[in-house]
C-alpha cells in the first residue's frame, strides 16, 4: 500500500461548521486514512492510498460540498512570492470587507433610528411618518436593508449553497434567519395600503440588517485576529532576499533573482547582506548573524568549508557562497514548514469543538423549526411566532 501525504488549499471556509465539513467528506473517500483541516491557513493535509483515491476525486468531493479545493505542490516553490501574493490578496480583501462593514453600520444605525426612533420621541421628517404615511416609512426601511443585506451577500451565497448540498454552517442560519425577517417584512409592506395598522407590529427589516452587520462586524474581527496569526510565517519567509550576486566562472558578477540560483551555483555575499540560500563558504572570512533564525545574539565566525543558512546576515567581510539547497529543501523552508504543521495540528478540545460544530447547526436549524412549529399550534400570531424562529435560528 503506497500511502501519499498531500497538501490542499481550501476555499470558501467561513467557520468552525465548514472546516468540519470538508474533513467529514474527505474522510468517506476509499483509501483515507487522515484528513485533517486547518481553519486558519485554509489549508488541509490528507494522508491516502493511491491505489484507491486521487487528487481529482479528492477535489470532485469538496467541489460537491460547496467548496473550493486545489492541490498544493510539494516540490521546491518560491516561498517569498507565494507569502507576498497572499498578503496582497488578504490585504485587499481586509480593506473592501472594512469598508463594506463602515458602510452597513452606518446604515444599519440610520435603518434602527427610522424604525425605532418614534419609541424614544425621536423626530423624523414628516413624509416618513409611520402614523400618516405608513408605506413611505416601511419602504424607507426596505432600501436600506437591501443595501446591508448586498453588502454582507456573502453570507446568503455561501449559506445557502451550503445549504443546497446537505452541509449547513453558521452562514446558513444567518442567511435563513435574515431572509424570514425580510420576506415576512415585504409581505406585510404590501399589505400596509389596506391594513395600516401592521405597522406597529409587522416589519422587521431592522432585525435582518442588524444582524447580518454584527455577525459582519464578528467576521471581521476574526480575519483581523486570523491575519496576525499567520504574520510570524510571512515574517520568516521575508528573511530571503529577493535577489543574489552571482560569480561567474570568470569572476564576473550579476545581480539575479534568488528564484533562478540552483544548487552549485555561487555567489557573493557583502558585508550587511542576508545569504540567499544554504550553501558552503568557498572563500572570504566573516561574522554571520544567525539570531532570526537560531536565537543565537553573537555573530557566528564563517571560514571556507564552513555552511551557511539562507536568511542569515553577513556582519563583516565578504564571503563567496556555494550554494547546496534550494526551495523546500533549504533550512528556512524546513523551519516554516514546521511552524505551518504547528499551527495545523488540532488539540484534543479543538477536535471536540469540530465535531459539535459538525452537528451544531442542523440541530439549531430543528429546534427553531420545532418551537416555531409549537407555538404556531399554541396559537400564537404569525408575526410572534417569526420573533422565535429567528431568535432560536440566529
Amino acid at each position: 500500500m503506497d500511502v501519499v501525504k498531500e497538501t490542499y488549499l481550501i476555499e470558501g471556509m467561513h467557520c468552525a461548521a465548514c472546516s468540519a465539513s470538508v474533513e467529514r467528506v474527505t474522510r468517506k473517500l476509499p483509501g483515507v486514512q487522515r484528513s485533517d483541516v486547518n481553519l486558519t491557513l485554509n489549508r488541509m493535509e490528507i494522508e491516502y492510498d493511491e491505489a484507491k483515491c486521487s487528487p481529482d476525486m479528492i477535489v470532485a468531493k469538496i467541489q460537491k460540498a460547496g467548496f473550493g479545493a486545489r492541490p498544493m505542490e510539494a516540490k521546491a516553490r518560491d516561498l517569498k512570492k507565494e507569502a507576498e501574493a497572499r498578503e496582497k490578496e488578504e490585504e485587499k480583501a481586509f480593506r473592501r470587507e472594512r469598508n463594506g462593514i463602515i458602510a452597513a453600520i452606518v446604515l444599519a444605525a440610520a435603518l434602527m433610528y427610522i424604525s425605532m426612533g418614534g419609541m424614544f420621541g425621536a423626530p423624523l421628517p414628516g413624509i416618513l411618518d409611520m402614523h400618516t404615511h405608513a408605506v413611505n416609512f416601511g419602504l424607507a426601511q426596505l432600501l436600506l436593508s437591501i443595501v446591508i443585506m448586498y453588502i454582507g451577500r456573502r453570507f446568503y451565497v455561501s449559506g445557502f449553497k451550503s445549504l443546497a448540498h446537505l452541509a449547513p454552517n453558521m452562514d446558513s442560519l444567518v442567511a435563513i434567519g435574515s431572509t424570514a425577517s425580510f420576506i415576512y417584512s415585504v409581505v406585510t409592506l404590501f399589505l400596509l395600503t389596506d391594513r395600516p395598522g401592521l405597522v406597529h407590529d409587522g416589519l422587521y427589516f431592522e432585525s435582518a440588517a442588524v444582524v447580518v452587520t454584527l455577525v459582519s462586524l464578528g467576521k471581521h474581527m476574526e480575519s483581523g485576529s486570523k491575519h496576525k496569526t499567520t504574520g510570524a510565517i510571512r515574517r520568516l519567509m521575508e528573511l530571503t532576499p529577493d535577489t543574489a550576486v552571482l560569480v561567474g566562472e570568470n569572476g564576473s558578477l550579476t545581480e539575479v533573482p534568488t528564484e533562478i540560483l540552483r544548487a552549485g551555483d555561487t555567489v557573493l555575499v557583502k558585508p550587511g547582506e542576508r545569504v540567499p540560500l544554504d550553501g558552503e563558504v568557498v572563500s572570504g572570512e566573516g561574522g554571520v548573524d544567525e539570531s532570526m533564525l537560531t536565537g543565537e545574539s553573537l555573530p557566528v565566525d564563517k571560514a571556507p568549508g564552513s555552511e551557511v543558512t539562507g536568511g542569515s546576515i553577513s556582519v563583516n567581510g565578504s564571503l563567496t557562497v556555494k550554494i547546496t539547497r534550494t526551495g523546500a529543501d533549504t533550512t528556512l523552508s524546513k523551519i516554516i514548514k514546521i511552524v505551518e504543521d504547528a499551527q495545523g495540528k488540532k488539540a484534543p478540545i479543538s477536535k471536540t469543538a469540530d465535531k459539535v460544530a459538525g452537528v451544531f447547526v442542523p440541530v439549531v436549524m430543528g429546534i427553531s423549526v420545532l418551537a416555531a412549529a409549537v407555538w404556531l399550534i399554541a396559537g400564537q400570531s404569525v408575526p410572534f411566532v417569526l420573533k422565535v424562529f429567528t431568535s432560536v435560528l440566529v
